[in-house]
């Protein structure tokens, strides 16, 4: 097996559609426009077997105030997880040829890392990657990161009567409350709404920026919409996009709204119910990792899924995270490019 660049669009996306675990967040335009809007160089590589992929391996390079990074994904993108996407076969193989198969992709692409020679290295694999036991051994230091789903293939009864009884006690009420969703592909209450949450200097980054989010909508404009709840009075009580790819992925969330409704809870179980209606399977919901949000979500008594995330560093590297979240966040919020 080989590592190669891939230049090809329709081969790159082919792959990812029929994988069992690409994301929306591997698809090609959407690596390119991660990569325009973080100022990072993509490098889309593939690991092969003769001259069947059976591996795609997004990896971005950026070097900053001397310091060499290469990460999968970048920050600053509000994208939880990419790593590796393996092939659709991959999951009928034995597990001894697994378990090899996995030990060339990751020699490969450590060769790939190696002669990149980062200070830094960082990639967050994606749910259903579990076996990172070969870049343990390649010295990779490891952290267990964690997210919500929902199955959706159970009853809608089932999903309403596992919900937490405060939270179906709120939910019937706002039922009564004249309250209507709608979808559009309209960025600007969403960004502005974020935005002003984020100016708030006791968070660490500043949040997604507002062109790279319009141009994400622009290019999947039926995978990536924008969800916003109405009261009778034509007020917002609620906004949050959300991805349809394969899963139902509620992925950007704004902070609760002053309003006498509970906008964020109706909203969220109103999407539940639509991606239900639409035929996903899954529903993502993001934030498990963070204390502020945990509980809020824990409501809607979905399974906590964890995933990986590896990073490797040198010397140079060992501080190079903070500086440079440090040094981006500055030069945005000094440029008003959030």
């Amino acid at each position: 097996m080989t590592a190669a660049r891939v230049d090809d669009k329709d081969t790159w996306d082919t792959f990812i559609d029929e994988s069992l675990s690409g994301l929306l967040f591997h698809k090609w335009d959407y690596l390119h426009l991660t990569a325009k809007h973080t100022g990072s160089t993509l490098l889309p590589y593939a690991v092969y077997k003769g001259d069947e992929p059976i591996c795609l391996f997004p990896l971005f390079y950026r070097r900053i105030r001397g310091i060499s990074t290469v990460f999968s994904p970048p920050p600053l993108t509000v994208i939880p997880h990419l790593g590796c996407v393996m092939s659709r076969s991959f999951v009928e193989l034995k597990q001894s040829k697994k378990e090899s198969t996995l030990q060339i992709v990751a020699e490969d692409i450590g060769g790939v890392v190696e002669d990149l020679s980062p200070n830094y290295l960082s990639i967050a694999f994606v749910p259903e990657f579990n076996d990172i036991r070969h870049y343990l051994w390649g010295r990779c230091d490891a952290r267990v990161r964690y997210t919500y789903t929902i199955n959706l293939e159970q009853p809608l009864e089932a999903i309403w009567n596992s919900l937490h009884y405060k939270l179906r006690n709120k939910l019937k009420k706002e039922a009564g409350a004249g309250l209507r969703l709608e979808r559009t592909n309209d960025i600007s209450t969403l960004h502005r709404l974020i935005a002003d949450r984020y100016q708030d200097p006791s968070l660490d980054i500043p949040p997604i920026k507002r062109d790279y989010l319009k141009d994400l909508v622009l290019a999947y404009p039926d995978r990536i919409g924008v969800y916003s709840l109405y009261d009778a009075e034509d007020e917002v009580a609620g906004v949050v996009a959300a991805q349809e790819y394969k899963r139902f992925l509620l992925w950007l969330g704004t902070p609760r709204i002053e309003s006498v409704h509970a906008g964020n809870e109706y909203l969220q179980w109103l999407l539940i119910q639509r991606a239900k209606a639409e035929g996903y399977t899954v529903f993502e919901n993001m934030g498990a990792n963070n204390p502020d949000l945990a509980f809020f979500k824990s409501r809607f008594n979905p399974d906590l899924v964890m995933y990986f995330e590896i990073e490797k560093k040198d010397v140079l590297g060992a501080f190079s995270g903070w500086a440079y979240l440090t040094f981006v966040k500055k030069m945005l919020m000094s440029t008003g490019r959030v």
